[in-house]
Order: structure tokens, then C-alpha cells, then sequence
């Protein structure tokens, strides 16, 4: 009860900001967490001749965004798979018009310096801790399957990614898997890395919205997307452009600006266009959710993808 509370406080204190006075340009309310997105779009310098006005919303994770979206408190919200896919599973009325992708050596697996954890076998009986439905979960559950182990061959603790970091530093769990920056941050710590997610999860992010949101503002979201691809090319091209996307994070969120400068050298998050490829890759994190009992039923994700937005980024290259 108190997850949906604070849940429904959140969306009830963004719907008043929805409304534009008629004379001002339209607005488009995005869903970001903990300042990415608006960091690169300030950095890139992107939106500075967008026919719109941009109100960002801040969240402390990927749940809260697309739950605020299919509440229509937000025209599109950015976000891990995990949380979409499974709204999406309730059938939400949910649509992803867009990928972004973070390098799958920024999602790892990691042992508490406290431990003699150096491969996924030695894992066996200790206690991981993971975000039920996210990477982290899929990334523990594919390293189990890929050795060998059963699933229940360690313990899990169900934990929010900021409360992982916590209990492994303090010593309360053996491993957790997570991302960016609180793997550079346990790093530092003295963390070990176990097995990253290349080769065994996607580690996709999903641009989501509404099918109401599409019908009443298509074109203001194919130029967002656009700008975002854009922003995203941005940040690529040169290392100096990486450097003052970290800077602007830095400066936000209040952190040390060389944890953010490592952070974005190694995650280098990149836009895709929605492929047949990428579907299959969420089909099949569905149909593995299923498996290990996260999920009651499947579903064919195949009517959450919209890919009529792909014009709007192909007509930008």
C-alpha cells in the first residue's frame, strides 16, 4: 500500500503541470531518471529549436516512469525492458517507440570484497541481491543457466539497485547485479567483477508512451525521439562530448564528476531503431520471465512495439 501511494502522490503532483495556456508552444511531459536524459539534452543542446516545450519529471527508477505513463502523467517516459514488459503483460495500453541500449559491460554481476567470489560457481549458496523483474535479474538468472546451476542454487534478496549497493558495501549480501554508476561506485569499493551482461542479456531501455499520447501527439513525439537519437549521436562522436555530459550530470545530481566521466566512457548508451531483432530479444526475456516463475503467463510483444515512429530517426541520419 505504500508503493502505491507514493506512486499515486507522484502522478497526482505531475498532471497539473500538463496543462499550456493556449498562446505558449505545446508541451511534452518525459519521464526521466535521476537526471539522464535532461543532462544529455542540455549538454547536446539538442532542444534548442524544438516547436515545443520539454517538461521533465524526475524518478528514482524505471517503474515509477512507466507506471506515471500509463497513468497519463507523462507523454513518454524512459526505461529499463523490465518494467514496461511487465506492465505490458497486465495489459497496459503501453507502446515502445524507440530502443536505447547501454554497453553490456556497464551491467555486471559483482562480488562483495568480503568474499572469495571470483566465478558465477562459486556463487553457489550465497545470497544475491536483485531487482525482481530488471537486468539485474535476468543478468544473475542467465549467468546460473549459462554454468550450468539451477536458479535456486543461491539465495536471493529482493532489493531496489541503490539498496544492492548499500547491503553489498556494508557486507549484508555476497553479490548483486547491477548498472551504471553504482557498479563504477562499488568498484571503488573494492567490488569484483564476476561476468558482465555481454553475451547473455540485451540490457535493453525502451522509449514508452500511450496509444492516446500517439494519437493526439505523434509528431511531437517522432521529433523527440529524433532529437534523443541525435543527442545520442552526440555523446558518441567524441570523447570531449562524453566529458561535458558528465560534467552537466555530475553538476545535478551532485556527484563526483570523474564517477560520472567513467560511467558514460564505459555505458556509451546508444539509440536503435525498433528491428525485428530487438522484438525477438524482448520476446524472449518475456518468455524467460515465464520460465523461472517472474511471470504467471506470457504474452506476444509483438503489438508493444509501434516502429512507424522508425521514419522519424531514419529521416534524421
Amino acid at each position: 500500500m505504500r508503493r502505491a501511494l507514493v506512486i499515486g502522490l507522484s502522478v497526482a503532483a505531475i498532471l497539473p503541470f500538463t496543462a499550456v495556456d493556449a498562446q505558449e508552444k505545446p508541451v511534452l511531459v518525459v519521464g526521466d531518471q535521476a537526471f539522464n536524459a535532461q543532462s544529455l539534452f542540455e549538454a547536446s543542446g539538442v532542444l534548442r529549436d524544438a516547436p515545443y516545450t520539454v517538461a521533465w519529471k524526475q524518478f528514482p527508477a524505471g517503474t515509477p516512469v512507466i507506471e506515471a505513463v500509463n497513468a497519463g502523467a507523462l507523454d513518454i517516459g524512459l526505461q529499463g525492458d523490465g518494467p514496461v514488459l511487465f506492465l505490458a503483460a497486465q495489459g497496459a495500453p503501453i507502446k515502445v517507440i524507440g530502443i536505447y541500449r547501454d554497453s553490456p559491460d556497464s551491467v555486471v554481476l559483482l562480488a562483495g570484497p568480503h568474499t572469495q567470489i571470483k566465478t558465477v560457481e562459486d556463487l553457489k549458496g550465497k545470497t544475491v541481491a536483485i531487482t525482481r523483474g530488471g537486468w539485474s535479474q535476468q543478468l544473475v538468472q542467465a549467468a546460473l543457466t549459462s554454468a550450468g546451476l539451477p536458479l535456486d542454487a543461491v539465495k536471493y534478496s529482493y532489493l531496489a539497485s541503490v539498496d544492492s549497493a548499500a547491503a553489498l558495501q556494508a557486507g549484508k549480501v555476497d553479490a548483486t547485479a547491477t548498472w551504471e554508476p553504482y557498479v563504477s561506485r562499488l568498484r571503488q569499493a573494492g567490488a569484483r567483477t564476476v561476468v558482465t551482461a555481454r553475451g547473455l542479456i540485451a540490457a535493453q531501455s525502451y522509449l514508452s508512451t500511450t496509444e492516446k499520447v500517439i494519437e493526439t501527439k505523434r509528431e511531437l513525439l517522432g521529433d523527440f525521439v529524433q532529437r534523443y537519437q541525435r543527442a545520442r549521436d552526440w555523446s558518441l562522436a567524441d570523447a570531449r562530448h562524453i566529458d561535458r555530459y558528465a560534467d552537466v550530470w555530475a553538476a545535478k545530481s551532485r556527484i563526483d564528476p570523474k564517477l560520472a566521466h567513467q560511467w558514460f566512457s564505459t555505458s556509451r548508451v546508444r539509440y536503435e531503431p525498433l528491428t525485428e531483432a530487438s522484438i525477438a530479444e524482448a520476446q524472449k526475456s518475456v518468455d524467460d520471465f515465464v520460465k523461472t516463475g517472474t511471470l504467471a503467463k506470457g504474452f506476444d510483444v509483438r503489438g508493444l512495439f509501434d516502429p512507424s515512429f522508425n521514419k522519424f530517426t531514419q529521416a534524421a541520419r
